[in-house]
């Protein structure tokens, strides 16, 4: 998603911003004392959130475990060891597919969105990819299969997105969905 404008740039940021929670205070101080004061209040609240300060509490049932992996790949966001910027927390979320726990990758994305939001999109539209390795290496699903079903199901990779920040729903989504490609292959 490339922006034309700086003003677009703005504009994208902001609205994935307030997708996920943040909250914007535009301000009036008499002093540049004061302009000062406010800015490092919000760069240290920006922070704090990076840093996953009480993040974790938002997300119901993480278990300390996951919350120490999440932590430690969000933190190693923009590392030069992965190719991409959230490579560090893509990587993370394969690890929970392949480890059968899909409401822990959902957390995992949760977590990432409200600390870095201008990261959820890129990171979201990996998902799908994801759940097809898992259905095929976990859910006895066949890649014929699971063409011939994502071909007559189009809106399935939206569906993951939507769930994505109900680890509940997401679990139970991507199950219903091995199901109905399993009962689809056995039917033909």
């Amino acid at each position: 998603m490339a922006d034309n404008t700086i003003a677009e740039r703005a504009r994208r940021q902001r609205d994935v911003r307030v997708a996920e929670g943040w909250q914007e205070v535009k301000v009036w101080v008499p002093t540049e004392a004061d302009a000062e004061d406010v800015r490092k209040l919000a760069a240290e609240r920006r922070k704090r959130a990076e840093a996953l300060h009480g993040l974790s509490k938002e997300v119901q049932m993480i278990n300390m475990d996951t919350e120490l992996r999440i932590a430690k790949a969000i933190s190693e966001q923009g590392s030069a060891a992965y190719t991409t910027e959230s490579g560090a927390v893509l990587e993370l979320m394969t690890r929970l597919a392949d480890e059968d726990d899909l409401q822990g990758l959902s957390r995992a994305f949760v977590i990432l969105a409200r600390a870095k939001p201008p990261n959820a999109t890129f990171v979201a539209a990996r998902v799908p990819a994801k759940i097809s390795n898992f259905l095929i290496k976990h859910r006895g699903v066949s890649t014929p299969a699971l063409l011939k079903w994502t071909s007559a199901n189009p809106a399935w990779a939206e569906d993951l997105k939507d769930a994505l920040r109900d680890p509940i729903r997401f679990e139970r989504l991507v199950e219903a969905m091995a199901a109905a490609i399993n009962k689809s292959a056995a039917a033909n």
